[in-house]
């Protein structure tokens, strides 16, 4: 087309634009989007149309106030989102007074905030006028003051192994044990601040692929056993029992019914009938749906009966180190907890046994999925003769005893019963 079209087609555009604006009608176009974007860029451009108190002037002005308005209305209803987050402002510092005998009623002269000489030796500097916070995270994450990285270590070496290095993980003082391995403990405290940058992830990982870790706990020397049965020198593995939430975690994982997904809010815990209390929250589902343990929902008045009976802390303070117990509670627990008779329920069913199916194959499945290794042939011969009898006192024949759900889920529960479950080997 020739240039004179085009102007003609541009200014018909223009023109529509300045009709539908003096209109109010600019929002009713059928191309209502690609006229605003135009009327836009006019109002951002009317010089190169008309000069600025011409008549032309004044009318498109005029046209764009009752628009302006509507836009300056909409603006003000709007809720700016906040991009930064609370924080906390680094102010003048307070030094404490020295207390004698730790009477605050005569106190002595006031002690400037320094790193404590107990650990680092000699006088300290001061902190200055400021808080110190920043000065005493960079004096305890100094490599000329390993003792943060000991302590870091020692507790994840205590969460693999079962003990410590250092077996008084909460206190690495004169009342404290000695570490038994004291050039383990300060090569990986090194390892762990200069080769791994502080990643727990990376420590973790390389304790992991030792030959230590990977140690069974059954004795194979019988002189190292004599000289040294406390295994301190860990000729080979702790034998140690899992904690409270992995055993729930196992059972759901062996289910069927773990649900892997991470993140999000924590579930309601489920109150049995016998927890009764002040501000009795609601309950939540038998399983926690699915979830592991970490996100179940942890109120102090309100204690899950089989997290306490397997040791887990009551939350009212932090502790380094839980103790470790076998007593009946815990079998009663495994044996009568709703909880556990459910989930074998759950597992009998996605066994989904049949008629004609022979119990090899399933019993193979369970134990390679309980225990992580097949099963003895006296193991097999066992369990079927427990289906056999749990059929019987289920009343069904000897050749629909198992094809039933029921005794499957009778074997799910033994089987959740027994030590090897339960235990580290």
């Amino acid at each position: 087309d020739s240039p004179e079209k085009i102007a003609g087609a541009l200014q018909g555009v223009f023109l529509g634009v300045l009709e539908q604006l003096k209109g109010q009608r600019l929002a009713t176009a059928p191309d209502a989007a690609e006229a605003a974007r135009l009327a836009d860029w006019l109002a951002k451009n009317i010089g190169l149309f008309c000069a600025p108190n011409s008549p032309e002037r004044v009318a498109f002005d005029r046209a764009l106030q009752p628009l302006a308005q509507q836009r300056d209305e909409q603006i003000a209803q709007i809720k700016a989102n906040s991009k930064t987050a609370p924080a906390m402002l680094d102010g003048n510092g307070t030094s404490e007074f020295f207390l004698p005998r730790g009477s605050p009623k005569i106190p002595g002269e006031p002690v400037p905030r320094r790193f404590l000489e107990a650990l680092a030796g000699g006088p300290q500097p001061d902190y200055g006028p400021g808080s110190g916070r920043l000065q005493l995270a960079r004096q305890m994450t100094d490599s000329a003051t390993p003792f943060t990285t000991r302590v870091a270590v020692n507790r994840v070496w205590h969460h693999l192994f079962g003990r410590g290095l250092v077996p008084t993980v909460d206190n690495f003082g004169v009342l404290g044990q000695a570490p038994s391995h004291p050039e383990l403990l300060d090569h990986l405290a090194a390892r762990f601040s200069r080769d791994l940058a502080w990643s727990r992830k990376k420590l973790i990982r390389e304790i992991m692929l030792s030959q230590t870790y990977r140690m069974a706990s059954q004795p194979t020397n019988a002189q190292a056993e004599q000289l040294d049965p406390e295994n301190l020198l860990l000729h080979r593995a702790n034998l140690r029992r899992l904690e409270g939430e992995a055993i729930r975690d196992s059972i759901l994982a062996v289910s069927g019914r773990l649900n892997p997904t991470a993140f999000g809010k924590s579930v309601p815990l489920h109150l049995t009938a016998f927890m009764e209390g002040r501000g009795k929250p609601g309950s939540g589902p038998l399983d926690g749906d699915g979830r592991r343990s970490i996100y179940i929902a942890v109120r102090r008045n309100f204690l899950s009966p089989m997290m306490l009976a397997f040791d887990t802390p009551i939350p009212f303070s932090s502790i380094s180190r839980r103790n470790i117990s076998n007593v009946p509670a815990q079998a009663l627990t495994l044996m009568n907890d709703p909880f556990v008779v459910e989930q074998a329920k759950l597992w009998a069913k996605r066994l989904a046994p049949s008629a004609g199916r022979a119990p090899e194959p399933l019993l193979r499945e369970m134990y390679l999925t309980a225990f992580g290794r097949p099963p003895a042939p006296a193991e097999i011969a066992s369990s079927t003769a427990f289906l056999q009898q749990q059929g019987a006192a289920h009343g069904l024949a000897p050749d629909a005893a198992l094809a039933d759900e029921r005794v499957w889920a009778d074997l799910a529960h033994v089987l959740f019963n027994v030590k090897e479950f339960i235990f580290i080997n």
